[in-house]
């Protein structure tokens, strides 16, 4: 299983694994190979925050924290493509804000 890192020089970076990054630049249209500018940050953030939002309205985030709550313990906890994004949407703003370039290899 690949990974791929998403770097900025100052604002940290964000580690995915290949397929999940693959997803999130499908849902910016970007290349598997790239950089983005901060020229293109605004409209890639607003791309982001609607595929987030789409994801979260098809599905639910169940936290199963407590012991009462009726969920299965049994079953596997699944992480959805909303939770997978945030952190590289916070990484997106932080660029955006200090006027970062993204880089990312395939």
């Amino acid at each position: 299983m690949s990974l791929i890192t998403f770097r900025s020089s100052t604002q940290g970076s964000v580690i995915m694994f290949g397929d999940n990054a693959k997803q999130l630049l499908s849902a910016m249209a970007l290349p598997e190979s790239g950089e983005m500018t901060t020229a293109e940050l605004t409209a890639k953030i607003a791309l982001l925050k609607a595929a987030i939002d789409a994801d979260k309205a098809r599905n639910a985030i169940v936290w199963p924290e407590e012991p009462d709550d009726g969920i299965d313990k049994e079953q596997p906890i699944i992480i959805h493509f909303s939770q997978r994004a945030t952190p590289m949407l916070q990484l997106m703003e932080r660029c955006l804000a200090a006027a970062e370039t993204i880089r990312w290899p395939a």
